[in-house]
């Protein structure tokens, strides 16, 4: 694990990885919270009885991991590479 982040519903940062930077943390919590919110609505616009928990996303270097819920937001990074 790369690192973690705990976030509120607005975005705001209350828990993160030791060693990570506040500004990325910030950025994390910041830009993860939009995606979530428009993943989550296009899965209501699919079928409005589903409901958005989780969200996995695969990048070149890093996989990221968000759990969404009522309150809270938790963002995990992890390195990635191809097997």
């Amino acid at each position: 694990v790369e690192g973690y982040v705990i976030c509120n519903k607005q975005g705001v940062v209350l828990r993160r990885f030791p060693t990570m930077p506040q500004e990325l943390a910030d950025l994390y919590g910041h830009l993860i919270r939009h995606l979530a919110a428009k993943a989550r609505s296009v899965v209501r616009d699919i079928n409005p009885q589903n409901e958005l928990n989780y969200l996995r996303i695969r990048a070149k270097r890093h996989e990221i991991m968000v759990a969404l819920d009522s309150e809270f937001l938790v963002i995990v990074i992890q390195k990635w590479q191809a097997a």
